[in-house]
């Protein structure tokens, strides 16, 4: 039967020759060439932008630029590279003797976008000596101990309760566990440090060897605390912004990962009419920026990861937008985290109270699986390992 074949990757693409009984040079080269891209550049000068254009078409591809950029009217331009992996090797080589236009720095970036695509590279996070390999996307479970969490506020406020869940959560699958002593809805007043601290400490504590234990601080003083009581990661939702001082406990800690997450405003008012005018540029601008500092400041790219912060100063759009653009995210070369677990998004798209939203987070974390996203931070741990238990099985089939 004659059929379309939908090829994901260059591994699924020499699957499908070798079937065909393709020579090993063949699958070599003809792998990329069933790998379709539309690389965008950002803010290309009107000469490479034309250069860029020539040599596209020149080798079977396209690239498209705004209107006047051929007539010479436009100085600046976006252009949208369209063609497959194989071209996109072919523009590098082309550009390799250019250097004006800032051509060889163009050439560089899509050397980086290209090795993304084409070699199969496992990440491993080093959570304070504790690793991790990247090689699928990993649960992180939810852990909130506080009174007003918009999902299980209250719920585990007593320590015991909360240890008892935590290890429940990593007998259901959790390969970490991220412990919340501050609420981070919408709205959500400000506590003590002091206050923080005696929430999360004797339950780190107690948890302490188990998997690796993430702290949801935005708090210097309460990061740590949390560090010295056995925690190995920081899941920061400022992003390094609310506190100063949380860029000199990374330092002081050199082998603590941070998740940088992005929000606009505060959680008090992240909700009041956030805008963006192209949500996943300006996402991915915040966290390039925020990435940039924590290299400036001495902390390695292996210890950042990202999270677009669904939920967090986003219209319901955007955060629809973010799901459906996730593999877009990969661009900064650095581990995912996606948060999406019983938000309330989903209860925008069918009436919900957050306990009736599984099958709107399980959605969710499918997308993440397609994306190639390394995290998922959900709450409800043993539906989610199954799922993604069920998807790697599938993707495994031959």
């Amino acid at each position: 039967m004659n059929r379309v074949l939908y090829i994901q990757n260059v591994e699924e693409a020499a699957r499908e020759l070798n079937k065909i009984n393709v020579s090993s040079q063949g699958v070599k080269v003809m792998a990329p060439k069933a790998i379709s891209l539309a690389i965008k550049l950002e803010n290309v000068k009107l000469g490479a932008a034309n250069i860029l254009k020539q040599e596209m078409l020149s080798i079977g591809g396209d690239a498209a630029v705004a209107r006047g950029v051929v007539e010479g009217k436009e100085k600046i331009s976006d252009v949208i590279l369209l063609g497959n992996a194989d071209k996109i090797k072919k523009i590098i080589r082309k550009l390799k003797f250019q250097t004006i236009f800032d051509l060889s720095e163009i050439k560089v970036d899509l050397e980086k976008m290209l090795k993304q695509i084409l070699e199969k590279s496992v990440k491993i996070l080093n959570c304070n000596g504790k690793e991790i390999s990247l090689n699928k996307t990993r649960i992180i479970g939810v852990l909130n101990v506080t009174p007003d969490s918009f999902s299980d506020g209250n719920e585990f406020l007593n320590p015991e309760k909360a240890v008892e869940h935590a290890h429940r959560l990593i007998d259901e699958g959790a390969d970490i566990i991220d412990i919340g002593g501050e609420s981070t809805r919408p709205g959500a007043e400000e506590i003590s440090v002091q206050t923080e601290i005696q929430r999360v400490i004797p339950i780190i504590e107690k948890l302490h060897g188990k998997v690796p234990i993430s702290i949801d601080t935005c708090k210097a003083e309460v990061a740590e605390a949390a560090i010295q009581a056995g925690a190995s990661i920081v899941n920061d939702i400022s992003a390094l912004r609310f506190d100063k001082s949380m860029i000199n406990v990374l330092k002081k800690y050199k082998n603590i990962p941070i998740i940088l997450m992005h929000m606009q405003g505060t959680s008090r008012t992240m909700q009041k009419n956030p805008f963006y005018e192209d949500t996943i540029k300006e996402v991915l601008f915040f966290l390039k920026e925020r990435i940039d500092l924590c290299i400036s400041n001495g902390i390695s790219m292996e210890r950042i990861l990202i999270d677009a912060g669904i939920g967090f100063g986003k219209r319901h759009s955007d955060n629809l937008l973010i799901l459906k653009k996730l593999r877009e995210f990969h661009c900064l070369d650095v581990p995912i985290v996606l948060g999406a677990s019983r938000k309330s998004f989903i209860g925008r798209i069918y009436d919900s109270t957050p306990q009736e939203r599984l099958a709107g987070s399980l959605a969710a974390t499918a997308l993440a699986y397609q994306h190639n996203i390394h995290f998922v931070r959900v709450h409800d741990v043993k539906e989610h390992k199954q799922l993604l238990q069920t998807l790697e099985k599938i993707g495994e089939t031959i």
